[in-house]
């Protein structure tokens, strides 16, 4: 389906919600993945500059995750042009995803939808590396609530205490650069801060509802990927969730589904899958697109896109395959 068919669903949603639609998907594709990130801002700005300030907005909303700020940002960019913001979530929200919907007045969710806590995970140049091949290292991320889980692991389970605990966190120090560990600490104070400031909107007369809501979220659930349902999320937020209604969830799904299929996000993408010619005299060149991120209204889109070369050429052991990125950015389309 093209984006002359789909602008015909998101008619539809507008016309039951009264509002505009603005559809943010960012690509969890198996190697060819995208996330939440600042370089969609400006699409969406343009977007509401041409929608102009109104009444109500929504933001369907499709991703794993990516850059807190870059998600609160968004969310309060919207918020610039509406009075009432609606999150339409037809089936993962996650992570930094979530953080938008926490500041939705209303948060629309399909029954196969899942939202997911919003504890981050630090990443930088003094992250621990692992060897992952002869002399290749890799970072890794940091998890805030792993830290955590490291304290309460030794203070409160294994009731370490003095030069016992102090060798703890030496053994710990050694493994993760102090400065990431401030840097886990100040996440997640950082995370704490946004979603309070978002959840204010929907619950600003209950200080103590919102500081349930972000411990929660921020703290409680033990897994990065715990996913939290439409009747869990119900009972943690309570009205913010909206009520069922399926001709929307309908409508949403089918939206979605064609984002998905659009994006090949139900198929992994792997070069070493592709049919392979044997006794290639010469290199051959197979060019792919990959669409990573998708931003869509009644109006037109913009797409992230990465063009990739595969290149078939002869070795002595047999037919040999290599990917080249040739382009990647965006493009509009109306």
């Amino acid at each position: 389906m093209a984006w002359a068919d789909r602008k015909k669903i998101i008619e539809s949603i507008e016309g039951i919600r009264k509002s505009r639609v603005i559809s943010y998907v960012t690509s969890d594709r198996g190697n060819a993945n995208a996330n939440i990130s600042k370089d969609a801002s400006p699409f969406i700005h343009d977007f509401l500059s041409e929608i102009g300030p109104t009444e109500r907005i929504d933001l369907l909303l499709y991703t794993a995750g990516g850059d807190t700020l870059a998600a609160f940002g968004i969310c309060q960019l919207l918020r610039e042009y509406c009075n009432h913001l609606g999150v339409l979530v037809p089936f993962r929200c996650h992570s930094a995803g979530t953080l938008i919907a926490l500041g939705a007045d209303d948060i629309v969710m399909t029954r196969g939808a899942t939202l997911s806590p919003i504890d981050p995970s630090v990443a930088g140049p003094l992250s621990p590396a692992v060897e992952v091949g002869p002399g290749q290292r890799q970072l890794v991320p940091v998890s805030v609530e792993t830290v955590a889980g490291f304290k309460d692991l030794v203070m409160k389970d294994w009731k370490l205490r003095g030069e016992n605990l102090c060798a703890a966190f030496k053994a710990l120090a050694d493994k993760v650069h102090p400065l990431a560990l401030g840097d886990v600490y100040r996440a997640r104070q950082q995370i704490e801060f946004l979603a309070k400031t978002l959840l204010e909107v929907a619950h600003r007369e209950d200080s103590n509802k919102i500081r349930r809501i972000v411990s929660t979220f921020a703290r409680e659930l033990g897994s990065h990927d715990y996913p939290i349902t439409r009747s869990s999320a119900r009972r943690l937020l309570g009205p913010q969730v909206a009520p069922d209604n399926q001709d929307l969830e309908r409508l949403m799904w089918e939206l979605y589904s064609d984002y998905a299929k659009e994006m090949c996000l139900r198929e992994p993408f792997d070069p070493s899958q592709l049919p392979v010619t044997a006794g290639v005299p010469t290199q051959q060149v197979t060019p792919i697109l990959l669409t990573l991120a998708l931003i869509e209204t009644t109006a037109g889109g913009d797409v992230a896109e990465r063009e990739v070369r595969i290149v078939q050429f002869p070795s002595p052991i047999g037919p040999m395959m290599q990917a080249q990125v040739v382009r990647a950015g965006w493009r509009h389309y109306t």
